[in-house]
């Protein structure tokens, strides 16, 4: 059988401990408390910031929690709006786990990616932020295309320039070399002392047939 009080205590010591002076219980009966969010918990540049007020429901988390979203600066309907939408498709995707934890940090997502000064959620605002967005994306695909010219560039100039020459190759290589010299030394020098021999003396050490000994002698 769960034991959803402890689940639920143990859960809000968690977020308190996370977002520490950011989180305020309410009231024991129903279990309620709220998380000030922000873009930047730091404190800095932060344009745009809300509470999430939670009322748990006795048997949580296999009820929903009901949360409230309270504007606290920077934002307008239409993004209240876009908010509560993603809180209740956070809330369908993790029903049966303690979830206010996933809720809070997907709304402040959603600051940061709307935290702008000036910020009126008017179109023309919305126009700004597309085009942010657009110029991010393209200066992505500009580097990665360079980074790409780079990795080609490089293959090109080792496949140029070919095996570099170094003591251990430059070592095999002259043994290679010497190796050839000698055999074809050797070889000459057979040549060189074989046609200095007579018929009988080629006979003799088996390098031609008594005939053909006959033959060179007579020659």
């Amino acid at each position: 059988m769960t034991d959803y009080h402890e689940e639920q205590a143990m859960e809000m010591e968690a977020l308190e401990a996370i977002y520490m002076d950011d989180f305020t219980k309410l009231s024991d009966k129903p279990l309620t408390y709220q998380v000030h969010v922000v873009p930047n918990q730091d404190g800095d540049s932060n344009f745009v910031a809300l509470q999430l007020k939670a009322k748990i429901p006795e048997k949580y988390p296999d009820l929903e929690p009901e949360i409230e979203v309270i504007v606290l600066k920077g934002l307008v309907d239409r993004q209240v709006k876009e908010i509560k939408q993603l809180l209740a498709q956070q809330i369908e995707e993790n029903m049966g786990t303690a979830m206010m934890y996933t809720l809070t940090e997907a709304v402040r997502e959603y600051l940061v990616e709307n935290n702008r000064e000036g910020n009126d959620g008017s179109e023309h605002q919305e126009m700004l932020r597309r085009m942010e967005l657009k110029k991010v994306a393209e200066e992505k695909v500009e580097a990665e295309k360079l980074e790409q010219a780079n990795v080609k560039g490089e293959g090109n100039q080792r496949e140029f320039h070919g095996t570099p020459v170094t003591v251990e190759t430059f070592a095999a290589w002259k043994a290679k070399f010497d190796t050839e010299v000698t055999s074809i030394k050797e070889t000459s020098l057979k040549k060189e002392a074989t046609a200095k021999l007579t018929g009988r003396q080629l006979w003799s050490k088996g390098l031609v047939t008594e005939d053909e000994a006959v033959e060179e002698e007579d020659v």
